[in-house]
């Protein structure tokens, strides 16, 4: 163990100064997601009008995830990044001032282009920093460790900004807030990461050079049948988060009766739970061998969800609430970075936006599902929903992707 804590500071310098500044990507996505929701539902739309606008934002990522991947080798990972981390913050902004349900949809329009370029280029720009494999697990699973704690940090930051006033505009500083950090983020990003190797064509190659490079690589680039396995597997995996994580503040507020600023605590301290899970994930997946870990840890969350169906005790639900965060990071993580690892350099680019378009259909299906049965003041199904559907990605996983993997 303490030559593994001892790595993590060996870390090259370009994975490092992402991690620093991946703090501010977890405060505003903290701030964002804990008041959305509810200054929707304040704003006067219904649970399953919130679920309608949440799967039209997935699908937008799920469009436009293959032709951004398809972009990043040419204008380059890192401005990519910046522009989606830019677009977010011009969402939350709209989200604010405006009360029209059409414009909410454009502003989750905003927030879906920005998260498809954040989420198509992030994971590979990180990785390019890295100098070997065994950097790239520990880097990627330190990025989440970092995005969760702060996460939690903003997310208890935005449970004492509302006001609490009947037509929601007591979230509005939240949302405004939210913008301004991502703002900082995006500039911050922009100017101390490093410049990528290659990652663009220059403007005096010959038109010819590079039209037959670019044929070449369509031809290349072209998805394998175990990419399309892998991206199953992450749809399953991506939907079953989604049925409970889009709603979070939802079901604790409502399930709970709980006011806004016990639902920002509770949800913050569930942080410290996602960062603790994250931070261990490279350890457990050394110490254990990957599909043991994965395996193990599939059977946990599946096990958590079920258990969070049951009536009990806000103690007992609290606790469950709390370990089945942590469960829930650490088998993403355990999923991604051992997908992303497998695979050679050349594929990443387009496995990332396949990863994004397979998550996005998943996700958007469960989400808008979850929309209606939250409608109908069910707090209770959507876990046992999300066991079911981890079931089916565990016989996913050991039926046709372990293979392939070992």
């Amino acid at each position: 163990m303490s030559d593994y804590l001892r790595g993590l500071w060996r870390l090259p310098g370009g994975v490092r100064r992402f991690l620093i500044t991946e703090a501010l990507y977890g405060i505003g996505i903290g701030l964002y997601s804990l008041v959305l929701n509810l200054h929707l539902l304040a704003k006067g739309l219904k649970e399953d009008q919130v679920g309608a606008l949440v799967s039209a934002g997935i699908l937008v990522m799920g469009l436009l995830a293959i032709p951004v991947s398809l972009l990043a080798n040419r204008f380059g990972r890192k401005k990519l990044l910046v522009t989606g981390i830019l677009f977010i913050a011009a969402g939350n902004i709209l989200y604010a001032f405006t009360e029209a349900i059409a414009y909410f949809y454009v502003a989750q329009m905003l927030v879906s282009i920005g998260l498809t370029l954040v989420e198509t280029t992030e994971v590979q720009l990180l990785f390019h920093y890295c100098a070997s494999r065994r950097d790239e697990v520990r880097a990627f699973s330190l990025m989440f460790a970092v995005f969760t704690a702060f996460t939690g940090a903003g997310t208890l930051i935005a449970g004492y900004l509302p006001s609490g006033s009947g037509d929601g505009d007591g979230y509005r500083t939240a949302l405004l807030l939210a913008g301004l950090v991502f703002i900082l983020h995006g500039v911050i990003r922009g100017l101390v990461l490093p410049a990528e190797c290659g990652g663009t064509r220059t403007a005096d190659e010959p038109r010819a050079i590079r039209t037959q490079e670019r044929l070449s690589d369509w031809k290349q680039k072209l998805p394998s049948a175990k990419m399309w396995l892998f991206a199953l597997l992450l749809a399953l995996l991506g939907g079953a988060i989604a049925i409970t994580g889009s709603y979070l503040n939802v079901i604790v507020k409502f399930r709970l009766d709980w006011p806004d600023d016990n639902v920002s605590l509770l949800l913050a301290v569930a942080g410290i739970f996602l960062f603790a899970s994250s931070l261990l994930t490279p350890y457990i997946m050394e110490r254990f061998g990957p599909h043991r870990a994965i395996i193990s840890v599939f059977l946990l969350n599946i096990a958590l969800f079920a258990a969070l169906f049951s009536l009990m005790p806000v103690w007992l639900f609290t606790v469950l609430f709390l370990i089945r965060g942590g469960a829930v990071t650490m088998l993403s993580n355990l999923v991604d970075s051992q997908l992303m690892s497998s695979l050679q350099e050349k594929e990443r680019n387009l496995f990332a936006g396949m990863r994004s378009v397979f998550r996005s259909v998943g996700s958007s299906i469960t989400a808008f599902a979850a929309g209606w049965i939250l409608a109908g003041a069910d707090y209770q199904m959507p876990f046992l929903f999300t066991a079911v559907v981890l079931g089916v990605g565990l016989i996913c996983y050991m039926r046709w992707v372990r293979p392939l993997l070992d």
